[in-house]
């Protein structure tokens, strides 16, 4: 990787630092793997503020959410700000739910300050992200939420892991395309210097059809007869997603719960 720093001095007393980098083969097809997606973004200024964020670290995926009733978004004042990184803007893939946008991801990130009690049980840093991220090839969704309210609980259930950016207690709300820019940097910096060999784990759709097989498993041998199912699907896709499972090792679980299941029509143990 070459870099490049350049100082510009377009006026007396103002300095400018411009960045120039050079990204080898590997690096470039992992950064190919890493998209944004913005859901139901508001205001345009910040959209085009992030697509500059992005593009200096080497992302240039962007997709946008714009759910029911969103509010339509200034793409001419997003324009504006993006300057250079229009191609990003121009590009951008748009989804009607977080749903579609995420179908094939193998790591779905929400990066969100808030907590409560339907939220994920903890979050990573962006530092840890970033090393998640550069222990494989997989498809990798980087989520936010809109400059209001950020992520709601259902985007965050729909998301693998969450991210907090580490703030001041004090003032902890970032702007949106700050947020951005530091996690993209957190990324560029790890990936940059990497060499480790990557692999691809199972995208959404498999670990869906894992998780899917686990508890019916569980259910044929009655283990939610005192609790449902549904918290137990969002554990296991979370800690398995966590995993970055192959596609062998999938195989290998899924054929352990189906004997499970196996076993227990065997030996009569009558399902709920």
């Amino acid at each position: 990787m070459r870099i490049s720093i350049i100082f510009l001095s377009e006026a007396p007393g103002l300095l400018t630092i411009s960045f120039s980098t050079t990204k080898n083969k590997g690096m470039s097809k992992t950064f190919d793997n890493i998209r944004v997606v913005l859901v139901n973004p508001l205001d345009g200024k910040n959209v085009g503020a992030l697509c500059r964020a992005m593009k200096t670290m080497g992302i240039t995926r962007l997709t946008i959410v714009r759910g029911p009733g969103a509010p339509a978004l200034d793409l001419e004042k997003a324009a504006v700000l993006a300057v250079h990184a229009r191609d990003v803007l121009e590009n951008r893939q748009t989804c009607s739910s977080l749903e579609e946008a995420l179908a094939e991801t193998a790591l779905a990130a929400g990066i969100t300050r808030r907590r409560g009690k339907r939220r994920k049980s903890f979050a990573l840093t962006p530092e840890q992200l970033a090393d998640r991220v550069a222990a494989s090839g997989g498809e990798t969704a980087l989520v936010f939420g809109n400059e209001a309210s950020g992520l709601d609980d259902r985007d965050l259930s729909l998301c693998q892991v969450a991210v907090r950016i580490p703030s001041s207690p004090g003032f902890p709300s970032l702007n949106l395309s700050h947020a951005v820019q530091i996690i993209t940097y957190a990324l560029y910096r790890t990936l940059s210097t990497s060499t480790g060999t990557l692999y691809r784990p199972i995208d959404r759709g498999q670990l869906d059809a894992l998780v899917s097989v686990i508890l019916a498993s569980l259910r044929n041998v009655g283990f939610f007869t005192q609790v449902g199912d549904e918290e137990m699907g969002i554990f296991f896709r979370d800690i398995l997603a966590r995993a970055a499972l192959s596609r062998s090792e999938s195989r290998r679980l899924e054929l352990v719960f189906r004997k499970i299941s196996g076993l227990a029509a065997r030996r009569g143990i009558p399902a709920p």
